[in-house]
């Protein structure tokens, strides 16, 4: 692997979907997850913007310090850190902030600072027909009903349990 982990670097999870339009030249980094050669973040946000997807950012960075020179290994380890850190939850993405080697009392520490980041066809994170409980069939063309996913289920609780007006919490068409 060559020099390439720096500010604006992306890291792709190996089953992310992107469109048929944005074609990456990657290389695999850590199981899992691939390093990004031919894009940066910005490339990569307007090139699948271009397509019709969106590729936005969690807000938040991720950081992870080790010690070293700031050295390739050193921030390779750094990052793969930061990659096995639950924080990350449901991202497909991660781009690389800031890399910034540093010394306290002459003891060498490199410092990288990364933030979420996820591609979507679809500017919500959650999709308007998995809200409603519908999905798309395995060819990705029709929608298909079937019960909501637990996640949508306790953000409409806990949405109603916060309301002063009543709300239904069923689904057109159930039988609940």
């Amino acid at each position: 692997m060559r020099d390439t982990i720096h500010a604006g670097a992306i890291f792709i999870n190996d089953g992310t979907l992107l469109p048929e339009a944005v074609h990456l030249e990657t290389e695999p980094f850590v199981r899992g997850w691939k390093l990004v050669r031919n894009f940066d973040g910005d490339k990569l946000s307007r090139e699948i913007g271009r397509a019709g997807w969106t590729f936005f950012s969690f807000a938040g960075e991720i950081s992870s310090t080790v010690f070293g020179d700031g050295g390739t290994a050193t921030v390779r380890r750094a990052v793969q850190q930061i990659l096995a850190n639950p924080e990350l939850g449901q991202s497909n993405s991660l781009e690389v902030t800031r890399v910034t080697p540093k010394r306290f009392l002459g003891v060498p520490y490199t410092t990288v600072y990364a933030c979420s980041r996820h591609a979507r066809e679809s500017i919500f994170f959650f999709r308007r027909d998995e809200a409603q409980g519908r999905s798309r069939d395995e060819s990705g063309r029709g929608l298909s009903k079937r019960r909501r996913s637990p996640r949508v289920d306790v953000a409409l609780e806990e949405i109603a349990s916060r309301s002063k007006v009543p709300i239904r919490l069923s689904i057109e068409g159930d039988s609940e």
